[in-house]
């Protein structure tokens, strides 16, 4: 009995790869073939480039807030400069007038070391005017303004502190301006002048 013969058509179409199948390609001894690393390492140099992308602009943006800090603290260290020396101008200016209306009452004026500061070298100064006392804290660096004025102790009756506040001691000096604006003025609120108007009209 003879075999019936198997004949295979030309141009014959393979047959199709059936989904979630592929050929396997073997490599050397059989063995599947390693994979390419170049992807990977496209990949990790892609993520490396954005992560020094973004920590530059966080560095930017630190290196761009640091200097607008150091400008703005240098506005205002200039600024509390120019204001302390408004202030210590203000003191000093302070201070010559404090000399001026001790020098007016040398009777009653005296100087002592100040018991309620703790740093040294200031001092109080007690003035009585108007039979009112009225004191005033002397900085260290305005002491020497003060060379006429009497020094006494802490425990002298001259200078003990008789509890007025500071609202209290302008209050003092306003009525002792008043009564030496009185002083000034005649019976009938003219004031007191002399004049050489007169005189000089004669010599002429």
């Amino acid at each position: 009995m003879s075999m019936p013969r198997i004949f295979r058509r030309r141009n014959q179409e393979p047959e199709p790869v059936r989904p979630g199948s592929q050929p396997l390609t073997r490599g050397i001894n059989g063995e599947a073939p390693a994979p390419d690393p170049l992807p990977l390492l496209v990949r990790d140099l892609q993520a490396a480039r954005d992560e020094a992308t973004r920590w530059k602009r966080h560095a930017d943006s630190y290196d761009t807030e640091r200097t607008e800090a150091t400008q703005l603290c240098d506005q205002y260290r200039d600024e509390l400069k120019r204001v302390e020396r408004e202030r210590d101008g203000a003191y000093r200016e302070r201070a010559q007038l404090l000399a001026w209306l001790a020098a007016l009452h040398p009777a009653t004026t005296v100087i002592t070391a100040s018991p309620d500061v703790d740093e040294d070298g200031w001092q109080l100064l007690y003035l009585v005017a108007g039979g009112w006392q009225m004191s005033w804290h002397i900085h260290p660096r305005d002491a020497e303004l003060f060379g006429h004025v009497t020094v006494v102790d802490v425990t002298d009756v001259r200078a003990q502190w008789d509890g007025h506040g500071t609202v209290q001691k302008y209050e003092r000096m306003r009525t002792h301006v008043r009564l030496l604006a009185l002083d000034g003025l005649g019976t009938d609120g003219a004031s007191m002048v002399v004049t050489t108007e007169a005189s000089e009209v004669r010599s002429a």
